[in-house]
């Protein structure tokens, strides 16, 4: 195995894993660099892979804070709450399988099986 080959599986890697140590932050940094690069690889696309699976369960949050205090303005009930409730519990179980994917995906492109 030749060693740009070796580069590219440990930063592939590292985009994905960085949700242990620097989440969104490292795959955008990876991503903004690699699609300046001449030659794009799967680089480019891994890290906006690992960036959007990333980031995606703090835009859900964001949207259901809206949409909870939309409803909250508009009919201040019991309802509200559950409505808050339900869309938490699904930001959580999003967060959590995305977080196993990104997991998933870390150790796949370790391996190499990409």
């Amino acid at each position: 195995m030749n060693n740009n080959r070796i580069s590219t599986r440990i930063v592939n890697t590292l985009s994905y894993l960085s949700i242990f140590f620097l989440p969104v932050i490292f795959p955008l940094i990876v991503w903004v660099i690699a699609r300046a690069s001449d030659n794009p690889t799967s680089i480019t696309s891994n890290a906006r892979k690992a960036f959007w699976t990333q980031i995606f369960p703090l835009l859900y949050v964001i949207f259901a804070i809206l949409v909870y205090s939309i409803n909250a303005l508009q009919d201040f009930t019991v309802h509200s709450g559950a409505l808050f409730g339900i869309l938490l519990t699904f930001a959580l179980l999003i967060a959590l399988l995305l977080f196993v994917y990104n997991v998933a995906m870390g150790i796949k492109m370790l391996i190499g099986r990409e």
